[in-house]
């Protein structure tokens, strides 16, 4: 397998992953970001964009469903100011926005982290 072919197919594997977490979230599957995590960190192979897959499924899935539902119509940034404000923090989208994606950035690591755990073979003394 050439370089370019391996960019390739790492870049179609995050879009493919991308979209199926997007899709389970618009189903209220939200821990599909963990799921992708664990079975990309559960692969035996060995490929350079693992890691980068395990870190960018979750947030990117979820951000593109945030994106779909204020182009929608729906009221995304109101109710990002008022969780916020309901949790003592400043009432601003932005904020909200934020710890979502990074709730979905620790679901993925910790999917990553648990799938490589349970499938990783140490050295043998």
């Amino acid at each position: 397998m050439t370089p370019t072919t391996r960019r390739v197919a790492v870049v179609l594997a995050i879009a493919v992953a991308v979209a199926a977490v997007a899709f389970g979230a618009t189903l209220g599957l939200w821990y599909l970001p963990f799921v992708a995590g664990a079975l990309a960190g559960a692969t035996r192979a060995r490929f350079p964009g693992r890691t980068a897959l395990v870190l960018l499924v979750g947030p990117l899935a979820w951000a593109a469903v945030l994106l779909w539902d204020a182009g929608r119509g729906a009221t995304v940034g109101a109710t990002a100011r008022t969780v916020s404000a309901l949790a003592g923090l400043p009432p601003t989208a932005f904020v909200t926005v934020v710890a979502t994606l990074l709730v979905a950035l620790l679901q993925a690591t910790a999917g990553g982290w648990l799938g490589r755990a349970i499938t990783h073979r140490g050295r043998r003394s």
